[in-house]
């Protein structure tokens, strides 16, 4: 049922490793409706431009490495800059260049050399530590400013660009760049024969703490400059995932969302967007929650998940895999997937009831909720758990949030239909003793369940499925 296509997950159509970053952080951050429109000028640039969004693709690819993911180094506090080491590497260039003067006039001062080369070698090689924690951060670095300086030189883009670099700003970036040559030469020794040919530069470098200086002066520049380098970074992932909704805009069905204040949802042919041949559905919610019922295998949490996801995507990239979407702009929590935890001494009731309790919380504050709950209070006994589901649903949907819960708890449809919950459910057929499945919403009670037809069509004894359809009817 699931596919990965090259349309099925906004990730895949990515292609810096800058961009996957920037997603993943957007996915995961709420900011306002008027945030979520900021990318549509770029979206439909790049849909009416389809050579340019070429062009820039192949530019990207160059940044598709994993270094990427170490950029951060270099404008956080990862990034060490220490003014003594600096100050003492310097001093002790003074001290070499003194002695090597004064031996002209006594070899006994070449002596001196001794000590104060041994020092060198010490910083030398304690230095290399911290420099292979920024080795990928400044590789990574000359990528970016090649990559950004080629997208800032296509006329097309630069209105794309919020703030272009000054004059003063690239200069500084090219003394970074420049510095980056000084401390990564010996990424090209491989073999004996080249570490012969740089073995002289390298006692070069110790003699004069070359790598030491270097590396103290690109990171006090680096933090100097921090501000621009996440301009870059960042324009760059803006200018990926903006590519990435156009591509997957030209070839599917999305909506821009439109986010009301009423405590409503209306949604017309939501697919999922990891299927293929997703059968679509519409919701309509007006001042009511949603209580999910249906058969086994029906498409119940599929559905869930699938407005789930485009209701993140719609507060977050501002698209929807659908034709209309309408809906409060609303923080979102899910019960989906609960498990126990050995370590926490933690049962698979404790942790759901800690969930929910989590959700009750967030609902007294009276902020916009969607709160989603697969299966509520499955860990426990029938009775209490109808009992104990009916309180909670219904506390829930007195409040400001709108929850859809899916529970195989046909008891309660009628409990909750009088608290405002529009009650839905999806169904099979059977045909030729088979399952068939139209994943369609209908509006109601459901009409049949198929656990025991189920049980049937894999062969169980018959003396099993006829006495399960006796207790069946017993408790019925």
């Amino acid at each position: 049922m699931l596919c990965r296509n090259k349309w099925c997950s906004i990730g895949w159509n990515i292609h810096s490793s800058i961009g996957q970053q920037y997603l993943y952080h957007t996915l995961h951050t709420l900011t306002s409706p008027n945030t979520v429109r900021k990318l549509d000028s770029c979206i439909d640039f790049f849909i009416e431009n389809e050579e340019l969004r070429i062009q820039v693709q192949k530019i990207l690819l160059a940044l598709s490495h994993k270094s990427a993911y170490s950029y951060h180094y270099i404008t956080t506090k990862h990034n060490y800059f220490n003014s003594k080491k600096l100050k003492t590497a310097l001093l002790l260039n003074l001290l070499t260049l003194i002695t090597f003067v004064l031996s002209f006039i006594s070899y006994t001062f070449v002596l001196l050399m001794i000590p104060i080369f041994s020092i060198n070698l010490y910083l030398h090689f304690r230095n290399k530590y911290a420099q292979y924690n920024l080795l990928d951060a400044t590789n990574n670095f000359k990528l970016v400013h090649k990559a950004y300086s080629e997208i800032e030189k296509l006329n097309e883009l630069r209105n794309l660009i919020e703030k272009e670099t000054t004059v003063d700003e690239k200069n500084k970036i090219k003394k970074l760049y420049f510095l980056t040559h000084f401390f990564s030469a010996e990424n090209i020794v491989k073999d004996d024969i080249t570490t012969l040919v740089f073995f002289p530069l390298e006692l070069l470098k110790i003699l004069f703490n070359i790598e030491v200086i270097t590396l103290e002066l690109f990171a006090k520049l680096s933090v100097s400059i921090k501000d621009i380098l996440k301009k870059n970074f960042e324009i760059i992932a803006k200018v990926d995932i903006t590519i990435a909704i156009a591509d997957l805009q030209v070839e599917n069905t999305l909506c821009k969302p439109t986010f009301i204040k009423n405590k409503e949802i209306h949604i017309s042919e939501i697919i999922h967007p990891l299927i293929t041949n997703c059968i679509h559905n519409d919701l309509n919610l007006t001042n009511k929650s949603l209580l999910l019922t249906g058969s086994n295998m029906a498409g119940k949490t599929t559905f869930i998940r699938t407005f789930t996801i485009n209701a993140i995507l719609a507060q977050t990239l501002g698209f929807v895999f659908a034709k209309k979407y309408e809906a409060p702009f609303s923080k979102i929590n899910t019960s989906i997937r609960i498990t126990d935890n050995l370590e926490d001494n933690t049962s698979y009731y404790l942790k759901e009831v800690k969930r929910l309790k989590e959700f009750i919380q967030q609902a007294e504050t009276n902020s916009p909720y969607i709160l989603v709950l697969d299966e509520i209070l499955k860990g426990t006994n029938t009775i209490e758990r109808i009992a104990s589901s009916y309180a909670i649903l219904k506390y829930l949907n007195d409040t400001n949030s709108i929850v859809l819960v899916f529970t195989y708890d046909l008891e309660l449809i009628d409990l909750l239909e009088k608290e405002n919950y529009q009650c839905q459910f999806l169904q099979e057929n059977i045909v030729n003793n088979q399952l068939h499945f139209d994943y369609k919403l209908q509006l109601g009670k459901i009409k049949t369940t198929n656990a025991i037809t189920i049980l049937e069509l894999q062969k169980f004894p018959k003396l099993i499925t006829d006495l399960a359809h006796t207790t069946k009817k017993s408790f019925s």
